[in-house]
């Protein structure tokens, strides 16, 4: 193994443990390591869309598109946030990205998340079909708020419920075994690769030092 890898591992290692660290309290180590990951991550991502942005307007500026241009200057514009004077101008390529995104993802939604799901519902195949469409039409059941829910509107917007909570914790279940993979992973590559497992220990003393100090502090 390099020296180069060597330090990547070791420094990989390092920023783990110390994000970690938080778990005990907020400390320096954490501090370090959460500036460092957002500030690599914010270089990274904007190298990535400067790359992106380019490789998109070159092909067309090559042939003398001069209009492509004012994308370009659309997107300095947004370096006027950074000044007092001149902030207004910030808002400009703001209204129009925002704008621009809103359309484009309302069109969307509409076909994704509203077409398609009754398009779904209506056509029944087997039973999972049938177990959606009585889900779906029992959920929009629970919010029909213009009269009362009384008799059989009870009923259904009770069972309406039940469906969204199961749909809650499906999502909310998915979004831990996520977390959990990730965390897996860290502890994995802690514990198995080398030398990244030389830092463990260390880690464990410096814990212990803390606490101790914590513990000091107060009784003193």
């Amino acid at each position: 193994m390099s020296m180069v890898e060597t330090l990547t591992i070791l420094s990989a290692g390092a920023m783990t443990i110390a994000l970690f660290s938080y778990l005990w309290r907020e400390n320096l180590a954490f501090r370090i390591a959460e500036h460092a990951f957002v500030g690599a991550a914010a270089g990274y991502g904007a190298l990535i869309i400067a790359e992106s942005a380019w490789r998109l307007l070159e092909p067309w500026l090559s042939k003398g598109l001069w209009y492509w241009y004012l994308t370009i200057i659309v997107g300095l514009a947004y370096l006027f946030f950074f000044t007092r004077e001149y902030f207004w101008v910030y808002r400009y390529p703001t209204a129009i990205v925002l704008g621009g995104e809103m359309g484009v993802f309302i069109g969307r939604a509409i076909k994704t998340q509203f077409l398609e799901q009754v398009r779904a519902t209506t056509i029944i195949t087997n039973v999972n079909d049938a177990i959606v469409a009585v889900g779906v039409i029992c959920a929009l059941f629970y919010f029909y708020a213009t009269t009362e829910h009384r008799g059989a509107l009870r009923g259904l917007s009770k069972v309406g419920i039940y469906f969204l909570m199961a749909a809650f914790g499906a999502s909310f279940g998915v979004t831990v075994m996520a977390r959990i993979s990730l965390l897996i992973g860290r502890l994995r590559f802690l514990y198995f690769t080398s030398p990244a497992y030389y830092l463990i220990p260390v880690a464990l003393v410096l814990l212990i030092v803390g606490i101790a100090r914590d513990y000091m502090k107060k009784r003193s």
